[in-house]
């Protein structure tokens, strides 16, 4: 009985492709993160002059994020305020297979001193981060047009 070449090798294809598969059906969504997440999280400064030169104590403070359906996101991080911010997915299914980026980043601005004596003004931000299915945990860097983004918070949040 003869049997086809093909078919070891198109088993062989499918056996490799099948956890891929299944791990691109269980993708979370943004939609999946709706609502309030809030944490305590370590802020030792907006920037790297602020943080090194000590001008104000390092401290834990409180982070409030509120996530709808559509992607949107207001909260607060300390005393400043998170404006015109917005979640999305950071990576593809590739990045995901490789277990490359986070999967969704915030961007937006940050309006007002996150602690007292602390730089106030408007920053633009970005926060890539992981969803493990009930924490939310990663940075959030302050980003400038000519220098590299720098992070001033981690984050590590839940419902």
């Amino acid at each position: 009985m003869n049997t086809n070449p093909r078919i070891p090798t198109l088993l062989t294809m499918l056996a490799i492709l099948l956890p891929a598969f299944t791990l691109l059906a269980a993708e979370t969504t943004v939609s999946d993160l709706a609502g309030q997440w809030h944490g305590k999280s370590h802020f030792n400064g907006i920037s790297y002059e602020e943080a090194t030169q000590k001008k104000i104590a390092v401290q834990d403070v409180e982070t409030v994020l509120h996530i709808s359906a559509d992607g949107k996101v207001t909260g607060l991080v300390g005393g400043a305020e998170l404006s015109g911010s917005v979640m999305e997915t950071h990576r593809g299914w590739f990045w995901r297979l490789l277990r490359m980026k986070t999967n969704f980043i915030i961007e937006g601005q940050i309006v007002g001193a996150v602690v007292s004596r602390s730089e106030s003004g408007i920053h633009s931000i970005n926060a890539p981060f992981t969803f493990d299915g009930t924490r939310i945990a990663g940075s959030i860097y302050v980003t400038y047009a000519v220098k590299y983004p720098y992070p001033f918070l981690s984050i590590h949040l839940s419902h």
